[in-house]
């Protein structure tokens, strides 16, 4: 359907966050005479992935257009934020692509997918996975359009180049798959080059510490789990930036910490001169929230969409971004970080010299109606808008030098709609009226007159209004495509100064919530004394979070097994350390009074229960699938929390998991665990790798009080029924479970000590072996079933 131009960008906005594609449609030429149609041709096509205008995007949110393609053994994904330039391409062997797509759909929350159609049609988990993102447009493309050739030349067109390895790539790297779609579905869409994208970058996951989705959703680092919003999260406390680029690129370091010991210690020891240093905070604090969004204006301009008042900040941000500069040079020279180099900041102080010499103040939105070139600039211009200006005082000098010319004293100067302007002379000095006036009209007591001149000036400030308009935009859309030129430039300086938001604003949290500067090491251990959750720290009153210390090594206690009561804060203890250790490799200070640590290069939180309905999953089997991830992916130099494993199904069957995991992550994987449990027969596991720690919790006066500290030892007791009342189970209730406790452990011990009785067996052991091994079927078991399986058959025929 049609709609209004002056409503359009309302309208488009609402359709793009409906997942619809918006076709723009616009006037080709003029109406030709006898004509009744005017031809218009679609210009543009807007979609949810190719939205550059702030109108329709979040400003704080990358938004992407995300590729997937799979090429021989490789699944192919490339990513791309149009409207800042960000253009990245990565790859994952096909038997890894089910965690690998979750974590980067999870990471990206693309707006958009491109998608190969026979991957998508002949892979039903794959299927599954993307079909749970409801509100996501999902293109399926035929594989023709997937092609590594056509892809590959894509990308040498876009950078202009007739070898990739200058960008980092070999012509047969499965990532180019990728990219060239999403390139060749730009160029579609948009109908036009695409300037500011200059560079492809290639996403090597060694660099960053691996969280997979279940990781990033149950951290909790983004999105909450209550309602996906903010609040409540990682990101709530820790960003403090003053742009819309460094609240964009602060998301990115959350969700993706380093590894390399040097580069999180450059991060640190960044932010640490900005602690100590609180005048140089403040001051750049208040610079930094002049900067408008350099990234996406620069988008605009490529596109040719940029107008007045984009430009005017984009000037204004170069002063503010020059001011800012100036404030850490000193620090620069020291050598603390090489922020930006010369030959950037010398472009950017004559472009905006450039501007400033150009362009006006306080400009309109739209172009088509002047006030945007400042007086001196175009002599063509300034001659102009003095004919606009002044037309009566050029009109009255005229008349005097015609009158002295003539010597007509009363020489009038008039003018009518339908002759326009023209010398007026009375019948008694018509025999002076000079050889070069040409009648017009003739009265009865006059005659009128006009002169070439008075024509041309007629001609000049009548158009002079229309030649401005259209001069001064012509002028501006030259200034435009001088900033084009300048847009490698000015991207660079987009990101230094979002990378210096970041480092400020993890230094004001610092300082508004009394962090400290962790120490990263390359040792097996991690170390935190007075650790404290940042998140529910900030949300409750001054002081009244109960600090408490960590301490895992690999290869040694490597296990903490973690007991005690619901509601004693055990989920929260196991959280606060695994964002700790997140924060830390970030480059970000941690909320506790001492913390050293030993680089993790995955982390894997399993916690949390639900039912995956949109992918046929129930608890119990997201719950081992994502179990089965860990046991398959962990190291020694990872960081692991489960908590309640076992816990979907039987209680025997969910104590013998959870114990042959305990036994697993001690023996083999050895990576640093904390393992929450409710089954406290785990406690008795006779393994010199396993620490038991509970969370304090005691009765006074028949109240359970909950003391939020960790101690050393398993927990005596489970408090289930004290919590029951506490959650306000009605009285009576309360009651009958205690009477059947009290009886439930009576028989306990009962059974405890069986009575020996002599049993006849029916068959010969052998036989029932034979049937009960025949009878399994192995080939739907994992691993840790078929060994749990043989276990029991051992125990039970030993």
């Amino acid at each position: 359907c049609g709609i209004p131009y002056h409503a359009a960008s309302s309208y488009i906005g609402r359709l793009l966050k409906a997942g619809k594609k918006v076709a723009i449609c616009e006037q080709k030429g003029e109406l030709q005479k006898g004509n009744k149609v005017m031809e218009r041709v679609v210009t543009e096509v807007i979609s949810p992935g190719t939205a550059i205008v702030e109108d329709y995007l979040d400003k704080n949110s990358n938004n992407y257009l995300l590729a997937i393609g799979k090429t021989g053994t490789y699944i192919s994904i490339a990513y791309i934020d149009l409207s800042t330039g960000e253009f990245s391409a990565a790859k994952c062997l096909d038997g890894e692509k089910k965690d690998f797509l979750r974590k980067e759909l999870f990471r990206l929350a693309p707006g958009e997918i491109l998608i190969q159609e026979t991957f998508y049609a002949e892979d039903p988990e794959i299927a599954s996975i993307l079909d749970s993102y409801k509100k996501v447009i999902i293109n399926r493309f035929p594989d023709w359009q997937f092609d590594m050739t056509s892809s590959v030349e894509a990308v040498k067109r876009q950078f202009n180049v007739i070898s990739l390895k200058g960008l980092g790539f070999e012509e047969s790297d499965p990532e180019l798959l990728s990219a060239g779609v999403i390139l060749d579905y730009i160029h579609l869409t948009s109908k036009s080059l695409l300037p500011h994208i200059t560079a492809l970058n290639k996403y090597d996951s060694r660099q960053y510490m691996y969280l997979d989705e279940s990781s990033l959703r149950n951290l909790e680092i983004l999105r909450n789990i209550q309602d996906g919003s903010s609040r409540y999260t990682l990101i709530d406390v820790l960003d403090h930036t003053r742009t819309s680029a460094g609240s964009r690129l602060i998301k990115k370091w959350l969700s993706a910490p380093l590894t390399s010991i040097s580069d999180i210690r450059k991060r640190l020891d960044t932010v640490d001169i900005f602690y100590r240093n609180q005048i140089l905070l403040s001051n750049l604090r208040q610079s930094l929230s002049s900067i408008m969004d350099m990234e996406r204006i620069c988008s605009k301009v490529a596109l040719d969409k940029a107008n007045a008042r984009d430009i005017e900040g984009l000037k204004n941000s170069f002063a503010k971004s020059i001011e800012l500069i100036t404030l850490l040079s000193d620090w620069q020279k020291e050598g603390f970080f090489p922020f930006l180099n010369q030959k950037t900041l010398s472009h950017v102080e004559e472009l905006y010299a450039y501007l400033d010499s150009c362009l006006g103040e306080n400009l309109p939105i739209v172009i088509n109606e002047g006030g945007m070139i400042k007086q001196g600039y175009n002599q063509e211009l300034d001659h102009l808008r003095s004919l606009r200006d002044n037309s009566q005082g050029i009109l009255d000098e005229y008349m005097d030098q015609e009158r002295k010319n003539c010597n007509i004293p009363n020489l009038k100067l008039r003018y009518n709609k339908v002759i326009g302007y023209f010398l007026e002379v009375t019948k008694s000095y018509i025999k002076n009226v000079p050889s070069h006036y040409i009648r017009k009209q003739s009265t009865l007591n006059s005659e009128r007159f006009t002169t070439e001149k008075l024509t041309e000036l007629e001609t000049e400030l009548n158009s002079a209004y229309d030649k401005i308009v259209s001069l001064e935009r012509e002028l501006f859309i030259q200034i435009r495509d001088r900033i084009k030129n300048e847009i490698p430039f000015i991207i660079e300086l987009a990101e230094t100064v979002s990378e210096i938001d970041c480092y400020q604003s993890f230094a004001d949290a610092a300082t508004a919530h009394g962090y400290i500067k962790p120490k990263v090491t390359d040792k097996k251990y991690i170390s935190i004394k007075g650790g404290r959750h940042p998140v529910v720290e900030a949300n409750l009153p001054p002081g009244e979070f109960i600090e408490n210390d960590f301490f895992l090594e690999s290869g040694k206690e490597n296990l903490i097994m973690l007991t005690g009561p619901n509601m004693a804060g055990k989920s929260t203890f196991l959280r606060q350390n695994a964002i700790i250790v997140l924060m830390a490799q970030a480059g970000s200070f941690v909320p506790a009074t001492e913390a050293e640590i030993g680089v993790v290069d995955k982390m894997f939180c399993r916690v949390g229960a639900s039912d995956n309905l949109a992918r046929g999953e129930s608890t119990f089997l997201v719950e081992m699938s994502e179990t089965a991830n860990i046991l398959r992916c962990a190291t020694q130099n990872s960081f692991i929390i489960m908590d309640e494993v076992g816990r979907g199904t039987g209680t025997n069957d969910g104590l013998a998991i959870a114990w042959s995991i305990c036994e697993y992550m001690t023996r083999k994987c050895r990576a640093k665990t904390i393992f929450a449990t409710h089954y406290h027969e785990l406690t008795q596991m006779d393994n010199p790798n396993v620490v038991n720690m509970s969370m304090n919790a005691s009765e006074e006066n028949g109240k359970l009080v909950f003391l939020k500290k960790i101690v050393r030892g398993a927990a005596s007791k489970s408090y289930g029924i004290h919590v029951a009342e506490l959650a306000g189970i009605p009285y009576e209730i309360i009651v009958r479970a205690k009477e059947l406790m009290a009886a439930f452990e009576k028989e306990s011990k009962a059974a405890s000590v069986p009575e020996q009785t002599e049993t006849i067996d029916l068959f010969p052991q052998e036989d029932m072996l034979r049937s009960e091994i025949l009878s399994a079927d192995l080939s739907n078991m994992t691993p840790l079933q078929a060994l749990t399986f043989l276990s029991d058959l051992q125990n039970r025929y030993k």
